[in-house]
């Protein structure tokens, strides 16, 4: 069945197959981070695909389709786009819980010497933090500053990316405004060139770094703008044959972003992701067995909590697998990470979902209330 088949598609207000794909991005991160923090424990075949990290390219790329959506939908809506509207409503959606799981982060290991103390154990260390260190992650500048940038919560750099991507946002609207897609090009190329000619080499973590700001990162977030494209623009071509092809692109770019060419000045693993997850979310919309497993209840609705599971997960299940080695005296390994995987998970989930019920879901509620004042009390246009 074509994705132009099914009724009411373009007055969705979420799509939860793509909500399902938020899930799958938290999920891979969760899986790495307590990986790591089990002493990577190798299980063959599972853990080859949980090393690659790759959710801080699907977000960036689920990111992309978000934002541009709408345009898709209408592209008369690129003459109506008010920047201080947008700019607002990013603010309210996505600063101040960023803010409270800063606070966790700062606050959880104070709490936990109390406990420790409490129950006889020697309190964890707690090295003071930089004031250089919360000004750059309250500015969102972390990422470039190579002493801070995995400090406080070590998941959080990847704010400092999406606040990029965000600020750059009404700029690819303006040009792709005026010349179309075809604009889309010529920043790929700037995002393949940004990789070349960033000084640092092998120097780690600068080379990172500078790779991961939204100028090495754009050809990704421009895939999801792709996406959004086909999928709504297209969908009425989008049978079988196509769906095929966009497995195939998925298999093929994954496959690629994986393999030996990666690892030099050119951005293969970058061009290969792009390809591949953009091609993930032609499926999860278009190709009825992924639509149903990503747009199930569950799975979507642990995607429309990700942001507070994303936000909370690495200090918790950093703590969790702290207190299994020292207070039940579990060691590294396969029986460490079953127990993160499963005991861990759903202590984040409970954390995160009450991180979602009451700071989160008040701002979504918040950046909505933007959408619904006058034009007129907005911003001029972009």
């Amino acid at each position: 069945m074509a994705v132009g088949e099914k009724p009411g598609f373009e007055q969705r207000a979420r799509i939860p197959s793509v909500d399902g794909l938020r899930a799958l991005a938290f999920t891979l991160v969760f899986l790495f981070h307590s990986w790591e923090f089990a002493g990577r424990p190798r299980i063959p075949v599972v853990t080859d695909i949980v090393a690659q990290n790759t959710r801080p390219d699907l977000f960036v790329v689920l990111t992309g389709f978000a934002l541009y959506l709408p345009f898709a939908l209408d592209p008369s809506r690129h003459g109506r786009f008010r920047t201080g509207a947008y700019v607002e409503r990013r603010i309210k959606r996505i600063v101040l819980p960023y803010y409270a799981a800063l606070a966790l982060a700062l606050v959880l290991p104070y709490v936990l010497k109390v406990i420790y103390s409490l129950l006889g154990q020697a309190p964890n260390p707690t090295d003071p933090v930089a004031w250089g260190d919360v000004a750059s992650h309250l500015t969102f500048t972390h990422m470039f500053f190579p002493e801070y940038w995995a400090g406080i919560n070590g998941s959080l750099w990847t704010m400092s990316l999406e606040m990029q991507l965000y600020l750059l946002f009404p700029v690819v609207v303006l040009l792709v405004a005026r010349w179309g897609l075809w604009a889309l090009v010529p920043l790929s190329a700037v995002s393949v060139l940004w990789h070349v000619v960033t000084p640092f080499g092998d120097q780690w973590p600068e080379d990172f770094l500078w790779g991961a700001t939204a100028i090495g990162r754009l050809t990704e977030f421009m895939a999801g703008m792709v996406a959004a494209v086909i999928v709504m623009r297209l969908r009425h071509r989008l049978t079988r044959r196509w769906l095929l092809a966009a497995l195939v692109v998925f298999v093929l770019g994954y496959a690629v972003a994986t393999g030996s060419l990666t690892g030099g000045r050119i951005p293969v693993r970058e061009v290969g992701l792009s390809v591949a997850f953009g091609g993930l979310i032609v499926l999860a919309i278009g190709a009825k067995p992924v639509e149903a497993f990503f747009g199930s209840r569950p799975v979507a609705r642990l995607g429309y909590m990700a942001y507070s599971m994303f936000l909370v997960h690495q200090p918790i299940v950093y703590y969790f697998s702290e207190g299994l080695e020292r207070v039940l005296g579990v060691p590294e390994g396969h029986g460490e990470l079953a127990l993160l995987w499963s005991v861990g998970f759903a202590v984040v989930f409970v954390v995160g979902w009450l991180f979602f019920r009451f700071i989160e879901e008040p701002c979504i509620r918040w950046s909505k209330a933007v959408a619904k004042r006058p034009a007129s009390a907005a911003s001029t246009p972009l």
